[in-house]
């Protein structure tokens, strides 16, 4: 039996090298150390949007100190520490469906950047999440509506720039709404993006970035997830009125993407290098059904003659049952049980999220071999069974194959992480 002991501690110390490249406080300071910041008259207002929030506020706070008049910080449950002080209002809510505490502190970041001027600086600090959490329904929309369209296209499967294709114009602050809601103040963006190919506009539905809200998009969307006729009427009602945003001059601003999946993979690439690793990069920026991926990652592996391989981007899972799974459990699974019939037994899998919450499943994903379809069968579990029931994270918890760090503090999709154990 292949002990995969020492390929979960490599596994886990490549993901440690990833997360650190992309840490958020890190990235922030010194993209403001090295970024020329337009010279403010007037004040500097820091405005914090998603899971990595907090920490991307504390690098422009260690960057930028007591130039800073006043910050706000909107964040997912959990992810508060209370490291800021308090120049900052701080706020967490619910992800990935949003609730009254995300529009009250929408509401009060909305307020505050209304009263800036053309002598002002806003710093917006964004990164995933921020679509959930930062939101104004556009009338008449009440905040369930928007809750209900969400829930639906996420069960439905929809990768998140799609989600947030229809969520822009169903808001009033997403697609440049806050930007032009900061008019005339200078505004420099910081994106950490969990959106892959980096499109700034669907980064956390791009509050600063003019665009993107093309309300006819989204009406096709609803139709291709088969969700059309499921909706509220008035999500349907506001999409056919189309409403056109009021222009604003952003020639000024400065938007900078800070950290990205292809910055994890490759400090993921020389931490297993550095080791004297033979390292495969196979996928970058790769995109489809959790299991599917999951299945053809073996496919990958079984046909390599490196040590360890690579890859990065975000899946989706078509729900159709009702057990606890994610993404990243999801893929796990699949590629336990490809590993199991193909005898592969010298392959540990990982697929991991980079913010540590992989769906609602408590866990970052997972770290398998072929070892848990037997381990899963001695107590009297089918794997099979509940790969197809989407009940990946309740077998793999039973079988010791979660991975569990609580938030990370950062958030660029997820990690695919491949060990051989030679013997």
């Amino acid at each position: 039996m292949t002990d995969h002991g020492p390929a979960r501690t490599l596994i886990e110390s490549i993901f440690d090298a990833a997360l650190t490249a992309v840490e958020p406080s890190r990235v922030v300071a010194s993209a403001l150390t090295t970024t020329g910041l337009p010279e403010p008259g007037g004040r500097v207002v820091v405005v914090a949007i998603g899971k990595a929030a907090e920490a991307m506020a504390l690098g422009a706070v260690e960057t930028l100190g007591s130039r800073i008049d006043t910050g706000f910080v909107v964040t997912k449950d959990g992810h508060l520490t209370g490291a800021l002080d308090n120049r900052f209002y701080s706020a967490e809510a619910s992800h990935p469906v949003p609730d009254q505490r995300g529009v009250e502190a929408t509401r009060r970041v909305v307020e505050a950047v209304r009263q800036l001027t053309d002598r002002d600086l806003l710093i917006a600090l964004i990164s995933g999440g921020g679509s959930a959490l930062f939101e104004a329904p556009r009338p008449p929309l009440e905040l369930a509506d928007i809750a209900d369209v969400t829930q639906q296209l996420l069960q439905a499967g929809a990768p998140i720039q799609d989600l947030n294709a229809v969520r822009i114009p169903l808001s009033m602050v997403k697609g440049g709404g806050l930007r032009r809601e900061a008019a005339p103040a200078r505004v420099v963006t910081l994106l950490l993006s969990d959106v892959l190919g980096n499109d700034p506009h669907f980064i956390a539905s791009g509050p600063t970035v003019p665009g993107g809200g093309d309300a006819s998009r989204a009406l096709a969307l609803l139709h291709r997830y088969g969700v059309e006729s499921s909706v509220p009427q008035p999500v349907l009602d506001v999409l056919s009125a189309r409403n056109a945003a009021d222009d604003v001059d952003t020639s000024s601003d400065v938007l900078e993407i800070v950290g990205d999946n292809a910055i994890a993979v490759e400090a993921a690439r020389v931490a297993a290098e550095t080791r004297g690793f033979r390292v495969d990069v196979l996928w970058n920026g790769v995109e489809g059904e959790a299991a599917e991926l999951g299945r053809q990652w073996v496919d990958q592996i079984a046909a390599s003659d490196a040590d360890v391989l690579l890859g990065g981007g975000e899946a989706t899972v078509t729900v159709r049952g009702e057990g606890c799974g994610g993404r990243n459990t999801e893929f796990g699974l699949a590629a336990a049980i490809e590993l199991a019939s193909r005898d592969l037994t010298e392959w540990t899998v990982a697929s991991l999220a980079t913010d540590g919450q992989d769906a609602l499943t408590g866990a970052a994903g997972a770290i398998v071999d072929a070892s848990v379809v037997e381990l899963a069968g001695a107590r009297g579990l089918d794997a099979a069974a509940a790969l197809a029931s989407n009940d990946s994270a309740t077998l793999l918890g039973q079988t010791g194959n979660l991975v569990v760090t609580g938030p990370t503090g950062t958030n660029v999709n997820d990690l695919y992480i491949a060990v051989r154990s030679r013997d």
